[in-house]
């Protein structure tokens, strides 16, 4: 089966990261198996957590930090992370664990943290 994996830029203002939400739902119900594998990643701009919902209700997407730590990773800035903007969400994986790059050399390639996972495939 295939894996299928999305990067997302969501905008910065609610309504417009609400759209962003709804079209990249729609086009996921539209083109992905609903079975299959899926991971979704980026910056979601999402600060009060609304897409968390969203995805683990419309697509069965569980976020990675939630899984392995039970909360959202803080990422933005960089050099001192407060705010819980970016995020991995997964479907069909187990979550080994999840980690956030915030130092050097982490800190010099962008303003936002690094986020990474280990995730396993179930076997066939």
């Amino acid at each position: 089966m295939a894996l299928h994996s999305l990067c997302v830029h969501l905008g910065l203002f609610k309504r417009g990261r609400n759209q962003q939400m709804e079209e990249l739902v729609n086009r996921v119900q539209r083109v992905v198996p609903a079975d299959a594998p899926l991971i979704i990643a980026g910056d979601f701009n999402d600060w009060h957590n609304h897409g968390c919902r969203l995805l683990a209700q419309e697509l069965q997407l569980q976020e990675v930090f939630v899984a392995s730590t039970g909360r959202l990773a803080r990422t933005y800035p960089c050099g001192f992370p407060l705010l819980r903007m970016d995020r991995i969400y997964v479907r069909g994986l187990s979550v080994e664990q999840a980690q956030v790059h915030a130092h050097y050399p982490w800190n010099k390639i962008s303003d936002h943290a690094a986020l990474s996972a280990t995730l396993v495939l179930p076997a066939v």
